[in-house]
């Protein structure tokens, strides 16, 4: 159902831990609600991607705006933007959902999320608990913010 590091967990000062600067909570979706559904989803809340879950709330896939752009869905509705829209509501997010998606515990470390990243080629992972509960998510852009406050601690200190 998903992915989950099976590395030794390296311990990590607790300031470098996800929890500390992931985006929490995380918008969700259930995987049986159609893709327009999700899109609005993002737009309203200006987010890129998508944890999916069932209706227990465990996470069983994740969905991106790169996942509806790339979705066969599109070509469907053609060119004209009420056919695309009308596609958008009939397919679920089930459809185009990625599967199996890569998590990661909220006491994981910075650049271990970020090795994950860069490895997998993804911009976001999502963070879960101990029953698989989505309970944030980071981002590129979490990371770099965390990065910049390193900088900036490393700065003050020189």
């Amino acid at each position: 159902m998903f992915t989950e590091r099976n590395e030794q967990h390296i311990s990590v000062p607790v300031e470098q831990e996800i929890r500390f600067w992931m985006s929490a909570p995380a918008t969700t979706i259930n995987l049986a609600v159609p893709v327009s559904e999700a899109l609005m989803l993002m737009q309203e809340h200006n987010i890129r991607r998508l944890p999916v879950v069932v209706d227990t709330g465990e996470i069983c896939g994740m969905i991106t705006q790169g996942d509806i752009r790339g979705a066969d869905l599109l070509r469907t509705g053609g060119t004209d933007p009420f056919d695309v829209a009308e596609a958008l509501r009939h397919i679920k997010v089930y459809q185009v959902m990625s599967e199996s998606p890569i998590i990661i515990r909220a006491d994981t470390g910075l650049r271990e999320a970020a090795m994950l990243m860069i490895e997998n080629k993804i911009g976001g992972i999502p963070v879960v608990d101990g029953d698989n509960f989505v309970v944030g998510i980071i981002t590129e852009s979490d990371l770099f913010e965390a990065l910049v406050y390193q900088l900036n601690q490393y700065t003050i200190e020189s």
